[in-house]
């Protein structure tokens, strides 16, 4: 594994350090190559606007090398795939259309003419498509490998044309042209993935169909699949016998699924088999064997949120590392204009003034860009933490609802379980879900909690009583807010006030309108806050929940990013009475 697919933010220090070389040495075409695997990191991070950019950037420099005209050629190749990915069909068609003219290497001509062929593809132009792939066939000696590309792509017409049966048959010739030893490409690899898809597609299939397309794929040894792909594709024929309610064959791919993961399997895919896993144990009535599939599949997403967080913090730094270099770059073009300066001094007064005029303009105008830059580097930094906060909820809930279940079944209320476990995964999908928006509608919101609170309720009805009032019948339907704003301060409530009350105590929520705002109230008569601090164990003490902490947060980027005013609010109910309760009030805009 290459530095730059290993460790890309060293990588891009080294790549610093190459352009500022080549640059002191006037080295046009080693500055265009840096700039080129620059680009080829960002394409491994799935970053392809910004590869687009650098390869844009090195195409002038590599088009001096004439010692090497395919490398010019190559990189129009590589454009040229970006733009089809984009849908930027025209400007894929013309950088292929260049790599072809440029190219002296038959395979390098061979890619770019398939590249045409796919632009043709998704122009829906079968005709036009078909004269392509022949003209392919005719023109270049085809290895096993492109005419199995050169028949997915035939398929990819036959579908088009309503042909589905010589699709098929074009597909299971494609495979079985596939070569034994040889690697296909992550690029090639699309190609026949894309066909698998087109096929899947067709409403006529029937189930067996279905299945036997992807397991044309999932079960070739010819391909390099990893096996997080034949967890994916096992677990998506489980879907379709799940569809048909063939939960006994839907269940025997989740188990070929599980069997395939191990330590090194992408979480993400994990937790997508482990949460399908529970679903159809629970349908089939196997509560235990549903429960511990649940507890894999919230392990598992907890590993994959943490992933994503190691991710997104590591694309920071390289962006921050392009940064960098764009700097270093504008600090070198500066640096220029002054040795410019320096050599036209015997220039007349007029010129010079005329000229220092001219860079001080170009200061200004440099420094107001680089101002603005770095304020969007920073408000996209801001929504990436706020996307990492909206990811967090406070576990202790998770599993003291999963105790609960336990308790449940411990006491042979199988019933109660099998309710409450429904309620509690129907509550997980919605959090899951939501946390991926920056904002949901205010009614969605408003159906978390009042689930929330059913089940918190469900767990503690001999601790209290509660009530949920929506009077918000003008804005409250149309407006739309952060998930996960109003829940943290329903759980304070059971949590640290109602649940440590001797006797019964009585929880509101209510939703009204006030002047512009939506007021949400949450009133309690528990023992109060003061109360809750005294009987927090050592234990307690040391623990730092991050629930209210991360609300604080939260709002402050929300106020600041989208120009909001909201506010939060809390209080005591009675200062003077035993149990103080506590009072949370919550100002939403309405505008």
């Amino acid at each position: 594994m290459s530095i730059k697919e290993k460790a890309p933010t060293e990588a891009i220090k080294l790549i610093e350090e190459a352009i500022s070389y080549a640059r002191q040495r006037k080295d046009r075409r080693t500055e265009g190559e840096a700039y080129v695997l620059l680009g080829n990191i960002y394409e491994d991070i799935s970053q392809e606007e910004l590869a687009l950019q650098r390869y844009q950037q090195a195409l002038p420099m590599i088009r001096q090398n004439k010692k090497n005209l395919d490398a010019k050629a190559s990189l129009q190749e590589r454009i040229g795939r970006i733009y089809l990915n984009q849908g930027d069909l025209k400007a894929a068609e013309a950088s292929f259309k260049i790599c072809i003219e440029d190219s002296y290497e038959k395979t390098l001509t061979l890619r770019c003419e398939e590249g045409l062929a796919d632009v043709k593809l998704l122009r829906k132009d079968a005709n036009a498509s078909v004269e392509q792939l022949d003209a392919i066939a005719s023109k270049y000696p085809l290895d096993s490998l492109n005419t199995a590309l050169n028949e997915a792509r035939r398929a990819q017409v036959y579908i088009q044309q309503n042909e589905f049966d010589k699709a098929n048959e074009a597909f299971g010739n494609s495979i079985n042209s596939l070569p034994q030893s040889k690697e296909v490409s992550k690029e090639d690899f699309k190609t026949f993935q894309k066909t698998k898809d087109d096929l899947l597609s067709i409403q006529t299939n029937t189930t067996q169909e279905k299945v036997d397309i992807r397991s044309n794929i999932a079960s070739n040894t010819k391909f390099n699949f990893s096996i997080d792909a034949q967890v994916a594709e096992n677990l998506k024929i489980a879907e379709i016998y799940e569809a048909e309610n063939d939960l006994v064959e839907a269940e025997k791919f989740i188990v070929v699924s599980k069997s395939l993961i191990t330590p090194s399997t992408n979480s993400a895919v994990a937790a997508d088999v482990y949460k399908k896993s529970s679903e159809i144990n629970q349908r089939q009535g196997k509560v235990n064997a549903a429960l511990d599939d649940l507890e894999l599949y919230i392990t598992a997403k907890e590993q994959s949120i943490n992933k994503l967080e190691v991710d997104l913090k590591e694309q920071v730094e390289i962006v921050k590392g392009q940064q960098q270099i764009d700097l270093n770059s504008k600090d070198y073009d500066l640096d220029e204009k002054e040795n410019e300066l320096m050599q036209s001094q015997l220039q007349t007064q007029k010129i010079i003034i005329g000229l220092l005029s001219l860079v001080l303009v170009g200061s200004l105008v440099f420094f107001y860009f680089l101002y603005k830059n770095v304020k969007e580097k920073r408000k996209a930094n801001q929504k990436l933490f706020l996307k990492s906060l909206r990811t967090q909820m406070n576990p202790h809930f998770i599993f003291n609802a999963l105790n609960s279940v336990n308790n449940f079944i411990a006491k042979n209320d199988e019933k109660a379980a099998n309710k409450f476990l429904s309620d509690f995964s129907r509550l997980m999908r919605k959090v899951l879900d939501y946390s991926q928006k920056d904002f949901i509608a205010f009614e969605e919101e408003m159906e978390l909690n009042e689930l929330y609170l059913k089940l918190e309720h469900f767990r503690f009805r001999d601790k209290f009583d509660y009530k949920f009032k929506n009077n918000a019948h003008q804005h409250g339907y149309s407006m739309e807010v952060p998930p996960m704003l109003i829940q943290p301060f329903i759980e304070n409530a059971v949590w640290h006030g109602l649940r440590y009350k001797e006797g019964k105590g009585n929880l509101e929520v209510s939703i009204n309108e006030d002047n512009g705002f939506l007021k949400i109230i949450i009133t309690d008569d528990g023992i109060g806050r003061e109360k809750s601090k005294a009987l927090k164990t050592s234990n307690q003490k040391k623990y730092k929940s991050t629930g209210l902490d991360n609300i604080a947060k939260r709002i402050a980027l929300i106020n600041e990013l989208y120009k909001k005013n909201y506010e939060i609010k809390v209080s005591d109910v009675d200062g003077n009475a035993e149990n103080t309760g506590t009072l949370v009030e919550i100002l939403i805009p309405v505008e």
